[in-house]
């Protein structure tokens, strides 16, 4: 994929926001998507692609938000950073008929990323569509575990108790130096979501999350 951007748009400084995104997770690499991107100037052109339902009917998308440009699998991956800065335009990307319908990482949405960043305008590259579907955000649920093993949970503020598997977090602190050793701690994280943590360990661990978990509000 790198190699196709850099043929397109030979000028293009490549940035490998992350390969961490569980295999086949959406909802962490949504996550990821809006994290990793919201400190991009505007024009920056995006790439990304968790794909499971690659050969399905699911729509190829390249899209404009917040300024920047997107590009990959309409299922749900855009859906966080729509609700964040919103959605100003959207068109949809053809298949390539010399493509390999298992590889549209390479043949589909990188020479779309390339045009991008060449400077292409974003109507030209396909017909207006509808909006990107949205993620089932409906449910407490586990977004992302950081490297150091911070849970990232799909709520906002207030601060709450929670619970997951058999373990009650209802310690709050604003910082992780406020918290008390040992102890799981609910706190509003950089992104503006509720994680939680535990001092100087690793929160995933003692409390045997993961992403995607579900998490129980008290």
């Amino acid at each position: 994929m790198k190699a196709i951007v850099l043929s397109g748009c030979p000028q293009a400084v490549l940035v490998d926001v992350s390969h961490e995104v569980p295999r086949f997770d959406v909802f962490a690499g949504a996550f990821m998507l809006f994290a990793g991107t919201r400190h991009f100037p505007g024009g920056s052109v995006h790439l990304a692609v968790v794909d499971p339902g690659v050969g399905s009917s699911r729509r190829r998308l390249a899209l404009r938000a917040g300024g920047r440009f997107y590009i990959g699998p309409d299922n749900g991956l855009f859906g966080i950073v729509i609700d964040e800065v919103g959605l100003q335009e959207v068109v949809e990307l053809a298949p390539r008929p010399e493509g390999a319908p298992t590889f549209e990482g390479r043949d589909v949405f990188a020479p779309a990323a390339a045009a991008l960043a060449s400077g292409v305008p974003l109507d030209s590259l396909g017909p207006a569509t509808d909006p990107p579907r949205t993620l089932d955000n409906s449910s407490p649920r586990i977004l992302w575990v950081d490297g150091f093993g911070n849970i990232v949970t799909n709520l906002k503020p207030p601060v709450r108790p929670m619970r997951i598997h058999s373990h009650y977090i209802t310690a709050a602190a604003k910082t992780y130096w406020e918290a008390r050793p040992n102890e799981p701690f609910v706190y509003v994280g950089s992104m503006g979501y509720l994680e939680i943590a535990v001092r100087e360990q690793r929160a995933d661990r003692m409390l045997g999350a993961r992403a995607g978990m579900r998490v129980e509000l008290l």
